[in-house]
């Protein structure tokens, strides 16, 4: 399979897994923003994000709109 048809298909399969969750991890909301995690960290004062039980975790709606 093409380099480039593989990536884009695994892009796909995780946007379609995040789809179904409503609180997600820094990793998940770097794939959702398209941006790394180093850039989510350095733009925490402009998203909105909050610290749960499990370290820092965003709300999928929340960046939607952001």
């Amino acid at each position: 399979m093409d380099a480039e048809l593989e990536t884009r298909l695994n892009r796909i399969e995780q946007l379609a897994l995040l789809a179904a969750k409503k609180v997600l991890s820094i990793d998940e909301a770097a794939i959702l923003l398209g941006r790394s995690k180093k850039t989510i960290r350095n733009r925490l004062s402009e998203i909105p994000h909050y610290y749960g039980g499990t370290g820092l975790v965003f709300k999928r709606e929340e960046l939607e709109q952001w």
